[in-house]
């Protein structure tokens, strides 16, 4: 073998061993509206500002309703909230003073019909809507029959990634809590992407990405990458109009001292997800050994298949101890020719807490793996119940 090919590998080797808990350290990123970034002026997307889950949420749109549209919901105050209630019309004071009382059967139906809003306002009857995805509307209803979302604020995940056997970076997954996007309580799913430090004199990489899903239908609202990174910087939106079934992209990409943007608008399925929640999601389908899976994911107006399936449990070692785990192989393909895009392997602890373990995709050269190396679990599992009280 080459003696400089074996000192060049044996350096590679000494520096990735070198790698520690400081390359596990990220940055606290505040995240950025890019709603204001791009400096929309379109009304429609005003409400896909992200805004904190009010202790009140009927005071709160009181304020709503009262309020000239030009203050948001983060600008008001409880102390705010209360004063404003106080001076609302008396129509308003008769309502609340008065509400009337509501039979079971009301109860259930009023709840029927928030889950079916949707189904009644679907532009599937557009004559511009495309065929395929009224197909895709009924082809993939089974999935999200057969989805119980996990959600645990505050957990976190660290997972290393290495490639050839050298650790090159480091991701965290984050889920935050319960937040209101376009009138929606919505799941608040971040990622963070960090370059190991000595790979930093190749290429440094810091990104964070976002995903808000609603917390009922667990369809994405809105996502958001932001990328920094020694070769460019780019600003990625995505927002999801389930009212319309439309999605709208912004991109913006400063490289060389030149900037790219893009804009751009498309009609999606009922069912899908982007491709941040996508891993979220699998987390709360019915994982036994067999069950197959087949879904849309839609990455920058684009569509993509995600096929997966649960192969068997395996045990895996993590942190140094042997661990069950769901392993399921999953691929993406695009639609119509249906043309291998890649496929990636990913293992999920067998027990309730469904944990992201590993990973691995294969590459044209090898494989990337991740694996994972702290976890949280952070506070107690909220279920829909916590979030939508009486209704569940």
């Amino acid at each position: 073998m080459n003696q400089k090919y074996i000192i060049t590998l044996i350096f590679l080797l000494a520096i990735s061993s070198c790698t520690s808990t400081k390359d596990r350290k990220f940055r606290d990123q505040v995240s950025t509206e890019l709603v204001e970034a791009f400096d929309l002026q379109d009304n429609r997307f005003e409400k896909f500002k992200v805004h904190d889950v009010e202790d009140d949420d009927e005071e709160v749109e009181e304020i709503k309703k009262s309020t000239t549209g030009t203050t948001t919901l983060k600008e008001i105050s409880k102390k705010e909230v209360k004063k404003k209630v106080v001076k609302a019309p008396s129509k308003v004071t008769k309502k609340k003073e008065a509400p009337k009382k509501k039979s079971e059967s009301s109860k259930k139906k009023n709840i029927t019909e928030k889950e079916d809003k949707l189904e009644q306002v679907l532009p599937e009857d557009a004559e511009d809507y495309p065929k395929r995805f009224r197909e895709y509307n009924k082809k993939y209803k089974y999935v999200w029959d057969n989805v119980k979302p996990i959600f645990y604020p505050n957990e976190k995940f660290v997972l290393r990634a290495s490639y050839l056997g050298i650790t090159v970076g480091h991701a965290k997954l984050e889920t935050l809590p319960v937040v209101n996007v376009a009138g929606r309580k919505a799941f608040h799913f971040k990622g963070s992407l960090k370059s190991a430090s000595f790979y930093n004199y190749i290429y440094e990489v810091e990104d964070w990405i976002e995903s808000y899903v609603d917390a009922r239908t667990f369809l994405p609202v809105k996502y958001t990458l932001v990328q920094r990174e020694s070769g460019q910087d780019v600003d990625d939106l995505q927002l999801f109009d389930q009212e319309t079934l439309k999605t709208y992209f912004w991109y913006k990409r400063l490289k060389k001292g030149k900037t790219k943007k893009i804009e751009k608008n498309e009609y999606t399925p009922k069912y899908f997800q982007d491709s941040f929640s996508a891993l979220y999601f699998v987390r709360g389908l019915d994982l036994k050994v067999g069950n197959k899976y087949e879904f849309p994911i839609i990455t920058r107006t684009k569509i993509w298949l995600m096929k997966m399936e649960v192969e068997k449990i395996d045990e895996v070692k993590i942190m140094g101890k042997w661990t069950k785990a769901y392993k399921i192989k999953a691929e993406t393909r695009f639609p119509g020719v249906l043309s291998k895009k890649g496929d990636i392997n990913f293992w999920f602890s067998t027990d309730k807490y469904r944990k992201i373990l590993k990973f691995q995709a294969n590459v044209k050269i090898g494989a990337i793996e991740g694996e994972l190396v702290e976890y949280s679990q952070g506070d107690k599992r909220v279920t829909m119940s916590d979030i939508f009280p009486g209704e569940y």
